[in-house]
């Protein structure tokens, strides 16, 4: 095992890179453990999430919540059966919600990126009712995948932009 402390650029970012990249690409796996920021303040200073961001032989991308309990992370339970399917209902509608919300102001948000990334702005959004950004990633492409959504095109030929808008 090799632990290694992240630079400030790395924390900021979430890689958990540290400088020079020589050490991450001499192990087969990394994790990292990081905090739960949201609108810049800690809300639970016990809960961690346990991430990958590398496996030669797996999945990366997997996240564990963790929350400390006498003097050890322990796995918090992940909803399973109905109260999943509940969760992402949550999630789906109040995604819904609040792109028909922006539409109505005139603010067009994306499945691309950047500064207008859909899952971000409505994380952020006051009426995001606790859905996380994770859990907006994921409703976005379930949305996209079942054909509620549908990702836009608009803007001159020479500078076309995208974003998401309902289907009908």
């Amino acid at each position: 095992m090799l632990l290694g402390h992240p630079s400030l650029t790395g924390l900021s970012s979430g890689t958990g890179t540290s400088g020079s990249t020589a050490w991450n690409n001499s192990v087969r796996s990394r994790l990292y453990l990081s905090r739960i920021i949201q609108d810049g303040y800690e809300p639970d200073p016990d809960k961690r999430v346990m991430s990958t961001k590398k496996a030669n032989y797996g999945r990366i991308g997997g996240e564990i919540n963790m929350t400390w309990r006498e003097g050890v992370f322990v796995p918090d339970e992940q909803p399973t059966g109905l109260d999943a399917l509940a969760v992402n209902a949550k999630a789906e509608r109040v995604f819904l919600t609040l792109l028909g919300k922006l539409t109505e102001q005139g603010r067009r948000v994306n499945a691309a990126g950047g500064q207008a990334y859909a899952p971000k702005v409505f994380s952020d959004h006051p009426d995001n009712e606790g859905v996380t950004k994770r859990a907006f990633k994921a409703a976005m492409e379930r949305l996209l995948s079942a054909g509620k959504l549908r990702v836009a095109e608009d803007g001159p030929p020479s500078k076309r932009r995208t974003h998401l808008e309902v289907t009908e």
